[in-house]
Parts: structure tokens; sequence; C-alpha cells
């Protein structure tokens, strides 16, 4: 697959898990866009190694839930729920990409907290694609 393919096939899992936007790149790195809906899915530039036909693909994202500065940590936590949530059937849905594979079926977690003047809860994941070379 192509960092193309790649990018395009977590668009469609995360927006099937329940984000309501995407953002990558560039986009990823920027502020948390108040103006778009949430949950948000931010992907992160992605080292790969190519070794035996194969393509390994390291990858992170951020879903977050919508969370503003006169939230009470009881909203917060209904936010980390929902985004713990998001990420478990993110998970799953990895068993139906024909395409990849997660490398070991292993996918960590984080629980995050954004601060500053955008302030976004929710999870980090990290986990390790596995693709075929296309030439």
């Amino acid at each position: 697959m192509t960092h193309a393919d790649i990018v395009a096939l977590l668009d469609a899992l995360a927006t099937e898990a329940g984000a309501k936007s995407f953002w990558h790149g560039k986009q990823a790195q920027a502020d948390i866009n108040y103006n778009t809906p949430f949950p948000q899915a931010h992907l992160f530039l992605m080292p790969s190694r190519i070794r035996g036909g194969r393509i390994t693909t390291q990858v992170a994202m951020c879903f977050y839930g919508l969370d503003k500065h006169e939230n009470g940590s009881a909203d917060s936590m209904h936010i980390q729920n929902e985004m713990d949530l998001l990420t478990q059937k993110f998970y799953g849905l990895f068993a139906e990409a024909a395409s990849v594979e997660l490398v070991d079926d292993v996918m960590d977690r984080v629980p995050v907290l954004r601060k500053g003047a955008s302030i976004g809860t929710g999870y980090l994941v990290n986990f390790t694609l596995s693709s075929l070379v296309e030439c």
C-alpha cells in the first residue's frame, strides 16, 4: 500500500468507528479546530520500513472528544470514556481490513489531555501496520 492508501484506509476506519472529522499531516499537528465536528481523529506523520516485500508503517493517531475550558472533571471523564469505546471499535475494524494487518495484533492506547489554547480529551493510539510493497 502507498502512503495515500494508508491515510485513506485509516480515515475510512476512523469514520466507521465514529469519528466525525479526520485530520492528517500538517493539519493534525495544528491546534484542534473547534469549528469542525467531534469526535476528531488526528493522524500524525507515519515512518515506515520496507523489508522482504512488506512495508511496516508505524501509526500514531489521537482521537479527541469535544472538551472546553469550562468543562469539569465529570465531563472530561465522560469524554475519555467515549473515546475509549471509539478506539476499541476502531481496533476491531482492522480484522475486516484485507489489505493490511496489525503487527502482532497490538494497539497501544494512552489517555490524553491536551492543554493550552485548544484543549482535547481522548486517546492516543500507536500501532504498526503491515502491507505488501506495491511494485
